[in-house]
């Protein structure tokens, strides 16, 4: 019956209900984990001698999170397109806390 219902699917591979869901659960896990690198940059973190490692470690951290997070609103945007579904709050949320993020790590507000 699944196969079906796949098959008389019209749009494209982004616009998937499956491929949405999957982003934004993928950039959720990728926030818990870039929350859990956040001492890195904080202030113990800065006091280390390996501080310039941690402050790539921690960008990278946020990139791929940010990057997933414009995945999923792009997915959840193309869907939103063909049927009308909801606005994607939540990844838009996510993708807004990253870039805050990223200027509060630039701009030295996090310890750096």
């Amino acid at each position: 019956m699944a196969s079906r219902k796949e098959e008389q699917f019209e749009g494209s591979f982004f616009a998937k209900p499956a491929v949405g869901s999957l982003f934004t659960v993928l950039s959720a896990l990728a926030f818990l984990v870039l929350c859990m690198v956040l001492p890195l940059v904080g202030q113990a973190g800065v006091a280390t001698e390996y501080a310039r490692q941690n402050f790539y470690t921690f960008m990278a951290v946020l990139a791929v999170c940010f990057v997933l997070a414009v995945l999923a609103v792009v997915s959840k945007l193309e869907r939103r397109r063909l049927d009308e579904s909801p606005l994607p709050y939540s990844s838009l949320g996510l993708c807004a806390v990253c870039i805050l993020l990223f200027i509060a790590l630039v701009s030295g507000m996090l310890g750096v």
